[in-house]
């Protein structure tokens, strides 16, 4: 009887939780660190450990993963930061510092300028290659990472097929923002991150205007550096969880494959069902299960 009280005890307040007021992207508060030698800003709700949530690239910023945060922030502190040259960050030079070992090193910094201990770490995409190289260059900022699809090139020849096809694929985003259609190129890398046609005229008109301030970064990206090795992630100390979209495209299918073969043998992997790319904007209920559930253990 006493299991049962408590049962349906914990099943109440887990309802309550689930059901609770939470702010609206327009009520959440942005705040400002100075880290290096900028201000990257960000937004932070609810308390306990502290969860840090880095974004991808193209469009990408602190509101990418706006629909987690009602589902994360409830059981953990939830802080989603925007990367430098992001909105609403300025840019303080041509893009020049737009690359990976400057990320991780601002990444890293912002989460000794927090204060705040040990970090669990979240990042997909471009921003999981960024919370993977922190994971292994500062395995002393973090409880433990989440990783978004994949840290290594595939190397089999449907590897490198799906290679080539993204190529293409990127291409035409970059050339767009290259010849400052940047509303075409934030429209077409949308879509293509949500799986969807039209996904992004689907969007308000503010956030559309932000994220193509985002695709200025499509043309400094690509300086995003190289891969890691499979002989450095068999050297992670940090408890570790890959993740991708069932549905996402097959070059991040295969870098999810071998990366998986080369973590160490306690990382654990999940797939979002039916998810693209953006895995957590098409299932954020899984997507939040897959990730509390893995940080709940460390």
């Amino acid at each position: 009887m006493q299991n049962s009280r408590a049962l349906c005890l914990l099943t109440a307040m887990f309802f309550a939780w689930q059901t609770a007021p939470h702010r609206s992207t327009g009520e959440m508060q942005v705040k400002t660190l100075k880290v290096s030698d900028v201000e990257l800003a960000y937004v932070e709700e609810g308390k306990g450990e502290t969860v840090v949530f880095v974004h991808g690239g193209g469009v990408g910023d602190w509101r990418s993963w706006e629909v987690l945060r009602p589902l994360i922030s409830g059981k953990f502190h939830y802080v989603s930061l925007s990367r430098r040259y992001h909105y609403p960050n300025p840019w303080l030079d041509d893009g020049s510092n737009y690359t990976m070992e400057q990320h991780v090193e601002d990444v890293a910094a912002f989460i000794r300028t927090l204060k705040i201990g040990k970090v669990h770490l979240v990042g997909n995409s471009y921003g999981g290659a960024v919370v993977g190289h922190v994971a292994l260059k500062y395995p002393e900022l973090l409880r433990s990472v989440v990783v978004g699809e994949g840290l290594i090139a595939p190397v089999s020849a449907e590897g490198k097929a799906a290679v080539a096809a993204a190529q293409k694929d990127n291409a035409k985003f970059r050339q767009a923002a290259q010849a400052g259609d940047l509303r075409q190129a934030a429209m077409l890398q949308y879509d293509w991150a949500l799986g969807e046609q039209r996904a992004f005229d689907k969007l308000p008109a503010e956030r559309q205007q932000q994220l193509i301030y985002n695709a200025k970064t499509l043309v400094p990206e690509q300086r995003r550096g190289t891969d890691l090795t499979c002989e450095q992630l068999g050297t992670l100390s940090v408890p570790a969880l890959l993740i991708r979209g069932e549905k996402t495209p097959a070059l991040q299918r295969y870098r999810y494959e071998i990366t998986i073969s080369c973590l160490p043998k306690t990382a654990e992997a999940a797939i979002i069902p039916g998810a693209p790319h953006s895995w957590y904007v098409r299932n954020p209920e899984a997507s939040a299960k897959a990730i509390l559930t893995f940080i709940a253990k460390h």
